[in-house]
């Protein structure tokens, strides 16, 4: 079992780290275009006295768009508020059983949310942007991306921590968040 958990890890490992760091990447980007876009809004109102029609709704979707495209990052490398008062005082075995139950109920959320992600894509490609020609089914479209990605770093959360508990390395190391995804790889 151990083996298989290392491998499994391994496998979900290489896919979700590319996957993170592009996304990280492309949510940079994406704020670069959201400072450009205003910028030149700014400029277009002020020298112009001209209102760019379009402006406003892109920088929306960047914001969107760039949001979701680093939370896999932001959950894989525990980068989220926690509240570390109760969990200090755990055991390690309970801490790592509540961790668990906590990356499964996330993984179940994304799911739930993945399902109707997808058709929310679907209705809004009967809709049309207001202020430019595109579907807003490709708008839409980040959300079962995103919510796939953090779904697929959820089940390695899941497995990272039972690999700890079958290998003997529970508590050897504090969970920071749900749990240090980034930190160090599994040994078999």
């Amino acid at each position: 079992m151990k083996r298989a958990l290392a491998a499994a890890l391994r496998l979900l490992g290489a896919v979700n780290a590319p996957i993170a760091r592009w996304g990280l990447s492309f949510s940079a980007a994406l704020l670069a275009l959201m400072l450009a876009v205003a910028l030149a809004q700014i400029a277009s109102r002020g020298l112009f006295n001209h209102t760019l029609d379009w402006a406003e709704e892109i920088a929306r979707w960047a914001l969107v768009w760039g949001a979701l495209l680093a939370a896999p990052m932001g959950y894989r490398a525990a980068g989220h508020v926690a509240i570390t008062m109760l969990v200090e005082a755990l055991p390690p075995r309970l801490l790592y059983a509540l961790a668990i139950a906590i990356n499964l109920l996330i993984g179940w959320i994304c799911l739930m949310f993945l399902i109707e992600g997808i058709a929310f894509v679907g209705r809004g490609s009967t809709l049309v942007a207001t202020a430019l020609p595109l579907s807003m089914g490709w708008v839409y479209a980040i959300v079962p991306l995103s919510l796939a990605a953090l779904l697929s770093v959820s089940v390695e959360a899941v497995l990272r921590l039972l690999h700890d508990l079958v290998s003997g390395e529970a508590g050897r190391e504090p969970l920071v968040g749900v749990v240090p995804l980034l930190e160090r790889e599994p040994q078999d």
